[in-house]
């Protein structure tokens, strides 16, 4: 079991499962607790607990990261990295500070300096920039379904193909 201090205000903002399976890139800021299998790149701006179940390959930049799980790849954290038993945790790591408990297999190489000038930006793309500037009244005043002017039917007449669809009123 994840052992460490927790307070009040460290309330858990995302959470995936022991059953789950993701491959990507996985971007957040708060606290989130991965326990199933990962396969990609981390960047957080908060802290992130991987838990005994875990089976990780990626790349993590984070700020904290709790490790009880099997880790394959290189960590960078600008606070903390804590590995607790039973974590299994193979690669580089970069953090100023690093806590390693009794009966954690670490295989790897550890630089500890301060890293905060490495952490990749957060990014967002401009579909979602575009909809964060916009209202939710602009948003959900637009018609479903949209009408389609002169013709009552929607099929493919100008192509001479079979009709995918018809739209009767």
């Amino acid at each position: 079991m994840l052992r460490f201090r927790k307070t009040k205000s460290d309330a858990v903002t995302g959470f995936l499962g022991s059953q789950t399976e993701f491959a990507g890139k996985l971007s957040f800021s708060g606290i989130v607790h991965l326990d199933g299998h990962f396969e990609g790149e981390i960047i957080s701006r908060g802290t992130l607990v991987v838990g005994s179940d875990s089976i990780v390959h990626a790349q993590i930049h984070s700020n904290i990261l709790k490790v009880s799980g099997e880790v394959h790849g290189d960590l960078t954290a600008t606070e903390k990295i804590e590995l607790f038993p039973p974590a299994k945790v193979f690669g580089h790591l970069k953090t100023p500070s690093l806590v390693i408990e009794e009966g954690v297999i670490f295989e790897g190489t550890c630089s500890m300096a301060s890293f905060q000038q490495e952490m990749p930006e957060l990014t967002t793309s401009s579909d979602e920039k575009e909809i964060e500037a916009r209202s939710i009244e602009e948003i959900s005043a637009q018609p479903w379904p949209p009408t389609f002017e002169g013709s009552d039917n929607l099929s493919t007449e100008e192509s001479g193909e079979e009709p995918v669809a018809e739209h009767n009123r």
